[in-house]
């Protein structure tokens, strides 16, 4: 259950850490459009508001031009209409410059520029509404002609000074933008660095925690369970039959004069042995079954569902396999056996391991390389 729980949280974690990267790359695709789309919105149409001023002035000298070769009433008219385009106009420009972000000592020489201009303006306008219904012999042409030319330079300099500005300003805030999106973007993938060091020491601590979990089950020499596995295990299991019947079998094994092996040939041909026997167990057992090394060369085996009839079959070729092991320096292994079960009858694990026990015990002192099981019809007595 440990190895499932790990994998479910590498799994809970690599999910994680793909919908961290997923939700960070939307949140920076979609920063760095909203960014393209505003940055500099503000000062293109400002840009705008004053291009269309300077078109306007453009058109002003046109139409006094027009108006001096052929003094028409219409043409007083369509001055009349131009004036205060650009008298508009330029309360435009105003209106944006004075909401910019602008420092106002920046402009502060084109907007006095501008309102000297709106000063002729007036007057140019004032001069107009002097001349009743627009008649062309009535109006001073000359003064006329004098304060366009004044306004025209006034405002062409003035717009041409914002224009520059404003370009100046929008490519600054576009480096600006470009550095805070840089910055951003280096956050971002700060926070998944960090985010994925600390999944990847969290996984690694899980790792550590298996490792020792599993350490505290197992036998370092041979990878069997030990003891405190099987109990753990055993009571599980004796639960299971006290619920839904059944039995289980417990087989108790001592491998014969093993100490005349490790006296002969050395602890590590002893070691040698201890290993291919548990091999031998594991290659021999059903996979619900659990190997155990108990201590030394002591050995037992949990068979779940177990009798007397299977935990004995079993036993004895568990013990006939151990005859025909290969072992270093053609060393021969026996072992006694001790096999029982449970049966239909409610035992505690305490019982069934003492009895199969005494089992084992008996084994050895009736000439060992024997496997023992209860009597035909004894298997309730303990």
């Amino acid at each position: 259950m440990m190895l499932t729980s790990g994998k479910q949280l590498r799994r809970w974690l690599v999910a994680t850490f793909a919908l961290l990267l997923l939700v960070c790359g939307l949140a920076v695709a979609y920063y760095l459009k909203e960014a393209h789309r505003h940055v500099g919105a503000d000062y293109t149409s400002m840009v705008t508001d004053v291009v269309r001023a300077q078109a306007s002035v453009s058109e002003l000298r046109q139409t006094l031009d027009t108006l001096h070769e052929e003094q028409e009433k219409h043409h007083l008219q369509q001055l009349h209409a131009m004036l205060e385009r650009i008298d508009r106009r330029a309360g435009t420009v105003r209106h944006s410059l004075s909401r910019s972000d602008l420092q106002a000592g920046d402009y502060t020489a084109q907007f006095e520029e501008i309102k000297r201009a709106e000063g002729r303006l007036s007057e140019m306008v004032r001069l107009l509404k002097m001349t009743e219904d627009y008649e062309p012999d009535k109006l001073d042409m000359a003064t006329l002609s004098r304060l366009g030319m004044a306004l025209e330079q006034n405002l062409a300099w003035a717009y041409s000074e914002l224009n520059e500005m404003l370009h100046s300003a929008s490519a600054a805030q576009r480096r600006l933008m470009q550095w805070l999106s840089t910055a951003v973007i280096g956050l971002l993938l700060l926070v998944v660095l960090v985010v994925g060091g600390l999944m990847m020491a969290l996984m690694r601590i899980h790792r550590q925690n298996e490792a020792l979990h599993h350490q505290s089950q197992t036998d370092a020499l041979t990878g069997l369970y030990n003891r405190r596995r099987m109990y753990q295990i055993a009571e599980q299991e004796l639960a299971r039959t006290h619920r839904n019947g059944g039995s289980l079998g417990l087989v108790l094994i001592d491998l014969d004069h093993f100490k005349q092996i490790n006296d002969t040939y050395g602890h590590p041909t002893g070691d040698a042995v201890l290993k291919a026997f548990a091999n031998m167990l594991v290659k021999e057992i059903r996979e619900i079954d659990l190997a155990v090394r108990m201590s030394g060369e002591e050995f037992a085996i949990l068979v779940p569902y177990g009798d007397r009839s299977s935990t004995h079959a079993l036993a004895e070729r568990i013990r006939k396999a151990t005859m025909a092991l290969e072992l270093p320096n053609n060393a021969r292994l026996t072992a006694s056996f001790g096999a029982s079960a449970t049966e239909d009858h409610i035992d505690t694990f305490e019982q069934l391991f003492s009895r199969t026990d005494k089992l084992l015990y008996r084994a050895k002192t009736l000439g060992r390389n024997r496997t023992e099981v209860p009597p035909q019809h004894s298997e309730h007595s303990n």
